[in-house]
């Protein structure tokens, strides 16, 4: 593979540079040369073209005896005045009579500045006055009177010519700037995705290529960096993992003795020690529970799919629901559509993606409230709709609920809450690719979670 040849931005503008400069002079040259090529072919006259043929003309109209037999040029009008300067017969338009008629009477132009000129010229017993123009003409009469003047149109080419030339350099330039970027915007989106496995492409241009070599040292050592903490993590996770199941063991051996403890004689101030234990090694189960939830969250379940019934499934999770309802004396409306059919999903993780929302609803809802459970197939999505008659979620729940070891100031009320329950719901849920969404029910002002799975 050959070397690529690379330059600078700076480069690249003084070429963009002198390309417009001789790219304008083209701009101006081409039409100089249509017009010169015009006139040399007849159709166009030379800008002094009708000066010469007035001077020409003008003996014989003072010699004619008709003048109106004379051949004047198309791009001259007449004007035939009597010796008392009154108007005989002309081709001239009444606006244009007035003027003429003061250059007779004075010998001046109204307008020096003015294209328009004028000759007079005297007869045996009437004057005439021509009018013509000092620029070039078309000859022919069509053109004459429907395009522009030659010297107005050739304004009007270069005009377009340069806008052109200065429109097609800048895209040209923009675009070949833009591919030279696209390895740059290429290596910014793979990062923003999170994506350190490529290769960071080069650019011919030398400024852009030295901010892609920075870029992929720091693409390389963040990657190494993030290496190290991942397998840190990794580390430190496989020992928290270790550890909660290896407190198993001896919690289980204090379990089984404060059973055996309680099935002897103990004096009250015995049962009280014993009941202390007995409510602690509890806790400390939970707690086992929720580092072996954790770690299990961070390194993702391993999904055993199977063919669930909907129908049998959701009767399955009412049973459970209302088992815990009638503890907390909360009623259960649960409706489920019917002709749901079957679909593929952990049958367990889901279950406990189901209850996580269930018991969070239990917590927050009044006593005596209602939580309402109902399944619908929406989308080619099974959806599972959880609400509660709960205050509802607030703002800063609503954005960060579903993160690890949040609590909201409802929760706080809760001293086995370690924030962790919509955390695992949301991690089930996305390693089923659903979705799980949060806000507040406008049927009920509470809390309302949305678990979508996909057929």
């Amino acid at each position: 593979m050959g070397r690529i040849k690379r330059t600078s931005l700076q480069m690249i503008f003084w070429k963009f540079l002198i390309i417009l400069i001789l790219g304008l002079l083209l701009s101006a040259a081409v039409p100089f040369l249509l017009l010169a090529f015009a006139s040399s072919a007849g159709y166009v006259t030379y800008a002094n073209n009708a000066e010469h043929s007035v001077q020409e003309i003008s003996p014989i109209i003072a010699a004619a005896p008709d003048i109106t037999k004379v051949a004047i040029p198309s791009y001259c009008e007449y004007l035939i005045l009597d010796e008392d300067y009154n108007v005989l017969y002309t081709n001239m338009d009444t606006t244009e009579q007035e003027k003429v008629l003061e250059f007779a009477k004075t010998g001046e132009n109204s307008d020096p500045t003015s294209r328009t000129q004028y000759q007079f010229i005297p007869r045996e017993t009437e004057y005439c006055v021509l009018k013509y123009y000092v620029g070039s003409q078309y000859k022919n009469d069509w053109m004459q009177k429907h395009l522009p003047a030659p010297e107005i149109l050739l304004l009007l080419l270069i005009g377009v010519n340069c806008i052109a030339v200065c429109v097609c350099l800048t895209i040209r330039y923009s675009r070949k700037l833009k591919i030279q970027l696209s390895p740059l915007i290429m290596a910014t989106e793979q990062i923003q995705k999170q994506n350190l496995d490529f290769e960071v492409e080069s650019s011919e241009i030398s400024e852009y290529n030295a901010v892609l070599n920075s870029i992929s040292e720091m693409k390389d050592s963040l990657k190494l960096s993030l290496e190290q903490q991942w397998k840190a993590e990794q580390s430190q996770r496989e020992q928290i993992a270790a550890l909660a199941h290896d407190l198993k063991t001896p919690l289980t051996v204090i379990q089984g003795n404060i059973d055996l403890m309680n099935e002897t004689k103990l004096d009250d101030e015995q049962r009280l020690y014993a009941g202390y234990i007995t409510e602690s090694s509890e806790q400390i189960q939970v707690y086992i529970k929720t580092l072996i939830d954790i770690s299990r969250t961070v390194t993702g379940y391993q999904l055993q799919v199977e063919k669930i019934d909907i129908a049998d499934y959701m009767e399955q999770i009412e049973a459970q629901a209302s088992a815990l309802c009638i503890t907390k004396e909360i009623r259960l409306n649960m409706e489920t559509e019917t002709d749901m059919g079957c679909f593929e999903a952990d049958k367990l993780l889901l279950e406990r993606a189901i209850m996580n929302v269930v018991n969070n609803a239990l917590e927050y809802s009044p006593q005596r409230g209602t939580i309402y459970v109902e399944t619908q197939r929406k989308e080619n999505f099974l959806q599972v709709i959880i609400t509660d008659e709960g205050a509802g979620f607030t703002n800063e729940d609503l954005r960060h609920a579903r993160e690890q070891f949040f609590m909201g100031d409802h929760s706080r009320s809760s001293n086995m809450h370690f924030g962790m329950g919509l955390y695992i719901t949301n991690s089930i849920v996305k390693q089923h690719n659903g979705e799980l969404t949060l806000k507040n029910s406008d049927k009920t002002g509470g809390a309302e979670v949305t678990i979508k799975i996909p057929y």
